[in-house]
């Protein structure tokens, strides 16, 4: 089962989410946290919306963070495909494969489309979605690497901050860089932010 908890996440969680995004835009829905999407203002952020979603507590939205998750963050996947398949032919072969899939030009037209592709139509009926799902299809496919996830419901993604990561104080949680520790003061302050966060979200 797909955890946050879990120390290897940073390298698999690309694979499993290039697969997730294959099951119908319906299901994926059903397992995002978030129920209504609202879609994401880049005005609202600071300087690139891109760079604003380190852990941010903000952006609720859950097709931006698939989107940055999966597909922004594309070359995360490299160090699991070298384990598997080693750093021969065709570990070089899907690193070109993966740059040419999932590169910037993609990156460029979701981010200047953002309201679009941040909202239920977009990500229901865009060309932008739907170009991901068939890079994604492609990739997997040519690389026998479609899988049958159980995937959990809710969906979080590790590049960002869920009411329920603040179950209980963790001087030391997933998301302190470096594994310092945090202290029960800027924990609590993080967790109302958060909390605030998905409340407005939902209202």
């Amino acid at each position: 089962m797909f955890s946050l908890s879990d120390q290897e996440l940073w390298q698999y969680e690309v694979y499993y989410l290039m697969n997730f995004v294959l099951i119908n835009p319906e299901s994926q829905l059903a397992h995002f946290y978030v129920k209504r999407i609202m879609p994401v203002c880049a005005e609202l952020h600071f300087q690139a919306v891109d760079l604003d979603h380190d852990f941010n507590s903000n952006i609720t939205n859950p097709l931006y963070q698939l989107f940055v998750s999966c597909f922004l963050n594309s070359q995360k996947i490299m160090p699991l495909l070298e384990s598997m398949f080693g750093g021969g032919d065709i570990y070089h072969e899907m690193t070109n494969e993966r740059e040419n899939l999932f590169g910037e030009k993609i990156s460029n037209r979701f981010f200047e489309n953002l309201e679009f592709n941040t909202s239920l139509d977009g990500f229901e009926n865009g060309a932008c979605w739907q170009e991901l799902r068939n890079r994604s299809r492609l990739f997997l496919k040519k690389y026998s690497l479609l899988d049958d996830f159980d995937f959990p419901n809710p969906m979080r993604f590790s590049e960002f901050l869920y009411p329920d990561d603040f179950e209980e104080y963790d001087p030391a949680p997933r998301w302190s860089s470096c594994g310092q520790f945090i202290s029960l003061e800027d924990w609590t302050q993080m967790k109302n932010i958060t909390m605030a966060a998905y409340k407005d979200a939902e209202t």
